[in-house]
């Protein structure tokens, strides 16, 4: 006995790894009576006899381990008796609560109880939530589901889009290789490669989640998610797959409904246009057309006009392939295009009859339709848009289709053209004298005294760092930049004739501004910036001047919405 003391270990508190195990332990028996005492009172069970005996048999667990001088003889006999005193409990409780609340000690039951807890860590833990349309949150993937990368994925890609103001959201699987792009402001921002099979998954993951269907890759589908990224805010998707014999695609559209909607003074349009355009609505009759490139914002421009009209005091109209966004007191009209021309021209005879005071439509079904609408616009005011570089170039189309010079003349009242601009960040634009030759080469007032530019970079403790309101980008949201023409007698007497030379020189003295004009004035009111301007001017967006606009424009034969595009929170916007 003396030689057994003398060879005993030290006291084990004076060891570097004992105090470890014994403080796990006594933490680890904290955790689980806890869970236990919490058991007991849920099911009325004797939870103070329980607590007593818990603590009784720790007393003597971590006493008798603190009291037998060999560590490893004392931690084994401490966990019998707190596990037996735990274990006995379980076998009353399971002897009380009825069938289906008794614990089984099996592998299927730990398995299902460590899913559950996967399953509300990973809940706990995400960055974001996807619900469905009416908002009934969805599960995150645990770690062990195959859908956690896909939904990581998605975390990380929104983490990046939300905080940037992104409209849009480009993936596109093919068999060797895949492509993630955000699109901010109209402009890709490509993300991280990740392998296509990844990729599928991320697509099929959303599929799932908006209720569409899996075993469709070919066929167009559409559905709608909701997402709620905490500090991000809650967000509304509306998805759209398609496949072909590449690959297959999704355009995730962040928060179609509220880009699509933009009072007509947020349009970016100038005080000399807001007020000509606002003299045209007003006015009874005549085809006023809104023209641009695909994805420049027409459909909300026109739906900024439309809702300028009070459907109550007088019928408003709509022919739509696809309702961008219902207006109250407005009849909307859902025409696709699978609907055949003869059907569509008699629905757009029936509206003409009905005497309607506006009437917007989104495309012409066939070589027919311009000349109904040419001769149905004397009492009623028509809405459409055009693809066309400009306004010039919309009004050749409009001839064109018509295929009456003098009809075509007679009915047109307006034609409006577009193009969308980054806006600078006001957080971090920087601003600089500009060079007299720079001004003069861009038809400016020599007398402007200063310019911006887009920095992305704020200063801080004299060090730069990304600005914090556009993410380094140096540009947030995006507005219109417009021409308005506005036919009168004389005009439309040109157009008739042909003579464009007169009815350019006459819409001068009219004081008509050019696309380069009117973006060139929010560059002098530091809107935006000369390298914007050019960017979105350029023959890459499809712009020509107006002195050299194409004769190939052609109807729209979509909305905005249907090519994806986005209205930013600032301006008017497209994909």
């Amino acid at each position: 006995m003396t030689h057994a003391i003398a060879t005993a270990e030290p006291v084990f508190l004076m060891s570097l790894f004992k105090p470890i195990l014994f403080l796990a332990l006594a933490a680890g028996w904290g955790w689980v009576v806890s869970n236990l005492d919490s058991d007991a009172g849920r099911f009325f069970l004797k939870r103070r006899l329980w607590n007593l005996a818990h603590i009784g048999s720790a007393v003597l667990a971590f006493g008798l381990l603190l009291l037998i001088p060999y560590f490893f003889v004392g931690l084994p006999l401490a966990i019998m008796i707190l596990a037996g005193v735990s274990g006995g409990y379980v076998y009353y409780r399971n002897n009380e609560v009825p069938g289906p609340a008794k614990w089984e000690v099996s592998l299927d039951f730990i398995k299902e109880h460590m899913s559950k807890r996967g399953a509300q860590s990973a809940q706990k833990h995400a960055s974001v939530i996807l619900m469905k349309k009416d908002e009934t949150r969805l599960p995150v993937p645990s770690r062990d589901d195959p859908s956690a990368e896909a939904h990581t994925l998605f975390e990380n890609l929104l983490d990046f889009s939300l905080p940037r103001n992104a409209d849009r959201i480009d993936i596109l699987v093919e068999a060797s290789k895949a492509a993630i792009v955000a699109r901010i402001d109209g402009v890709p921002y490509p993300q991280p490669q990740v392998e296509p099979t990844v990729a599928m998954r991320l697509v099929e993951y959303l599929k799932t989640s908006a209720g569409m269907d899996l075993s469709e890759r070919r066929k167009k589908q559409n559905g709608i998610i909701k997402v709620d990224g905490g500090e991000l805010g809650r967000h509304t998707l509306d998805l759209t797959t398609s496949g072909s014999t590449r690959g297959l695609s999704m355009i995730v559209n962040i928060d179609p409904d509220l880009r699509t909607q933009m009072p007509l003074e947020r349009l970016g349009l100038l005080t000399q246009q807001f007020k000509k355009i606002r003299d045209l609505m007003e006015s009874v009759g005549g085809v006023v057309i809104v023209s641009a490139p695909p994805a420049q914002g027409t459909t909300t421009t026109l739906y900024s006009i439309l809702s300028g009209h009070d459907p109550y005091t007088s019928s408003v109209v709509t022919l739509e392939d696809e309702i961008a966004w219902e207006l109250e007191g407005v009849h909307h009209n859902h025409m696709p295009a699978s609907i055949p021309p003869e059907k569509y021209n008699e629905k757009l005879l029936g509206v003409f009859r009905a005497d309607p005071q506006v009437l917007y439509l989104t495309r012409f079904a066939d070589t027919k339709s311009p000349a109904h609408i040419a001769r149905g616009a004397g009492e009623a005011r028509v809405y459409m848009p055009l693809e066309a570089d400009d306004t010039f170039g919309a009004l050749r189309a409009w001839v064109k289709a018509v295929g009456d010079r003098k009809l075509a003349a007679k009915a047109l009242s307006a034609v409006i053209a577009q193009r969308l601009v980054r806006m600078l960040c006001h957080t971090c634009r920087t601003p600089f004298v500009p060079d007299p030759a720079a001004l003069k080469k861009f038809n400016l007032p020599g007398k402007v005294e200063q310019l911006y530019h887009a920095s992305g970079k704020v200063m801080v403790k004299d060090k730069a760092q990304p600005c914090p309101d556009c993410m380094g980008l140096g540009y947030r949201g995006r507005t219109g930049v417009f021409e308005v023409m506005i036919l009168d007698d004389k005009a439309r007497k040109y157009v008739a004739t042909g003579e464009d030379d007169k009815l350019r020189a006459h819409l001068r003295r009219l004081r008509m501004f050019w696309l380069q004009e009117a973006a060139l004035a929010k560059v002098v009111e530091g809107v935006t910036d000369i390298k914007e301007v050019t960017r979105a001017l350029s023959s890459k967006s499809g712009s020509r001047s107006s002195r050299r606009s194409s004769s190939k424009s052609k109807p729209r034969e979509k909305t905005d919405k249907q090519d994806g595009s986005k209205t930013g929170s600032d301006g008017p916007a497209a994909a």
